[in-house]
């Protein structure tokens, strides 16, 4: 039995640690937010870490886990936790492995791809419609920029209440927040943008590429523009999309 530290930060993430923890492995999680694990098929089997990561942090966690293995499976946003996971893993000579899954090919007048939330604001500040986030709550201040955001811009978080606290301490409207979890499928989505009178989608290229496709295909049955924001991967020296290729690293 091997000791396998999971960096956690997709719904895809979750699918790892379970299959791994099929495996018979001892499973310890990094996680920025808690409620992440409620996909989890035995969350009491875990040892999980909260908390962000630096390098300073992960070598303390090492130090702390011991474990055998390092399966990053960070959000392909946070190109900063990859990098610092990588370093520190050779830093300590820790076999590492990204789990990262392909990115899709979105070609679709309807879409609209951009680089940044702040290329995402640019965009939306010359259109007219409200406006519904579907990106987290770690760069929603970025969109305090968009003209009469108070009025136009909805956006979907999680029920908690530290979340909720911040939309509203920013400016966000109670009443255009939608604190739900997921997951949701094409009709749960159609009714969420119905009853917001949303023109526009704000998403990005998450993990869970399943859960991006329900919200597009929702949002253009209802004639919705999406905006899209791309992800940059940070290439790591050793990366796959397959959880059978993550369990043979582990073998």
């Amino acid at each position: 039995m091997a000791r396998v530290l999971v960096i956690a930060g997709t719904a895809d993430a979750m699918q790892v640690i379970n299959r791994v923890m099929e495996k018979g492995h001892q499973v310890f999680v990094s996680i920025t937010n808690r409620m992440s694990l409620t996909s989890l098929d035995r969350p009491e089997k875990l040892q999980v870490y909260q908390g962000k990561i630096n390098k300073q942090n992960f070598t303390d966690l090492i130090k702390a886990v011991k474990p055998n293995y390092i399966i990053d499976a960070s959000n392909p946003y946070s190109g900063e936790i990859t990098k610092n996971v990588m370093a520190v893993s050779e830093e300590q000579k820790l076999p590492y492995i990204r789990f990262l899954r392909e990115q899709p090919e979105f070609d679709d007048p309807d879409i609209i791809k951009v680089e940044s939330h702040r290329q995402a604001c640019d965009y939306l500040n010359q259109q007219i419609g409200n406006i519904l986030l579907t990106i987290g709550s770690n760069r929603i201040e970025t969109y305090t920029c968009i003209d009469d955001y108070k009025e136009r811009v909805c956006l979907r978080v999680l029920p908690d209440s530290s979340v909720i606290s911040k939309c509203e301490k920013i400016g966000f409207s109670r009443k255009n927040l939608v604190a739900m979890r997921g997951p949701f499928n094409e009709t749960l989505n159609r009714e969420i943008f119905k009853f917001l009178d949303a023109k526009f989608l704000v998403t990005k290229e998450s993990g869970n590429i399943e859960s991006v496709m329900e919200k597009i295909k929702a949002a253009k049955s209802l004639g919705m523009k999406v905006v899209l924001i791309e992800r940059r991967d940070v290439i790591a020296r050793n990366q796959t999309a397959s959880i059978e290729k993550v369990l043979d690293f582990i073998r």
